[in-house]
C-alpha cells in the first residue's frame, strides 16, 4: 500500500493536541521551521515508508497498529480500562512510535547496497531509503529496544493528570527509565493527551515526573508538538 503522505507521529494521536481548527504547534527541528500548523500537514514526509527492495508492506502494517490501537489510547485517556487485546495493541503502538522515532531525522537519507542480478548476473549498486532501511533494521538491529521483549502486560497500569496544556509529544515521547544505570528498563510513560501521562511499571520519583518535557526534548529527533495555545507555544516569538 503507498500513501504518498504519510504521518512519522500518528495523525490520530496528535488529534488530542490539536484545537477546534485542527492547527497543532509544531517544532520541525530538519526544516527548522516553527509555528501553528494543520494537523494534516504535522510530521508529514512523502512516500516515507514506500519499500523498493524489500516486500513488506510497512503502511499496511503501520495502518493496522494504528487502528487498533486509537481506541484503547483514547480509552486510557479518558478514564477507561481496555481488556487485553486493547493493551496489546497500545504495545504495539508504543513499539511502533520507537521504531518510527529513531529515524524520524533521516526521512532523506539513503545507504548504499550491492545488489545481486540474478537474471544477468554480476552486481549492481542501489541506495536504499527509509522503508527499506526501516524493514531491514528489525533483523540487522539486534540492540535496539522492542517493547514486544517486555511481558507489559503483566506491568502496572496507570495514567496520571498534568496541568492543563502541560505535556509535549514528539517523535520520541515514548520514554524508558531505570532504577539505576544498567538494571533494565523499569518504567515507561507516554504522554495519551496533553494533560493525561500514561505510565507503565514501577513509579517514577519526583524529579523524572517534573522533567518529562525536557526528556521528550531530547529524546525527539526531529519533531516536537504542542497545543496551538499551550505552555511552550505561548512561549515561543510571535
Amino acid at each position: 500500500m503507498t500513501v504518498k503522505r504519510p504521518h512519522m507521529v500518528t495523525r490520530g494521536y496528535l488529534q488530542a493536541w490539536a484545537n477546534n481548527r485542527n492547527v497543532l504547534y509544531l517544532w520541525d527541528a530538519e526544516s527548522g521551521r516553527t509555528g501553528p500548523q494543520s494537523i494534516n500537514n504535522a510530521t508529514v514526509h512523502g512516500h516515507a515508508y514506500d519499500t523498493e527492495h524489500t516486500t513488506l508492506d510497512l503502511e499496511a502494517e503501520f495502518g493496522r497498529i494504528e487502528s487498533d490501537a486509537l481506541p484503547a489510547i483514547r480509552s486510557l485517556a479518558q478514564g477507561g480500562q481496555p481488556n487485553d487485546d486493547g493493551r496489546a495493541a497500545v504495545v504495539r503502538f508504543l513499539d511502533m512510535h520507537l521504531e518510527r522515532g529513531r529515524y524520524a531525522d533521516q526521512t532523506s537519507v539513503t545507504t548504499p547496497f550491492a545488489k545481486l542480478d540474478v537474471f544477468n548476473g554480476g552486481v549492481e549498486m542501489a541506495e536504499m531509503g527509509l522503508g527499506d532501511r526501516l524493514a531491514l533494521s528489525r533483523d540487522i538491529d539486534k540492540d535496539a529496544v522492542r517493547l514486544s521483549n517486555f511481558d507489559l502486560l503483566r506491568w502496572r497500569w496507570r495514567v496520571g493528570m498534568s496541568a492543563e496544556g502541560l505535556l509535549l509529544t514528539g517523535d520520541g515521547a515514548v520514554l524508558l527509565f531505570e532504577r539505576t544505570k544498567g538494571t533494565g528498563v523499569a518504567t515507561i510513560t507516554f504522554p495519551l493527551s496533553p494533560t493525561r501521562l500514561l505510565v507503565l511499571g514501577a513509579d517514577l520519583p519526583p524529579a523524572p515526573l517534573r522533567d518529562l518535557n525536557a526528556f521528550t526534548i531530547a529524546k525527539s529527533r526531529r519533531w516536537l508538538v504542542d497545543r496551538a495555545d499551550g505552555v511552550f507555544a505561548r512561549q515561543m516569538p510571535q
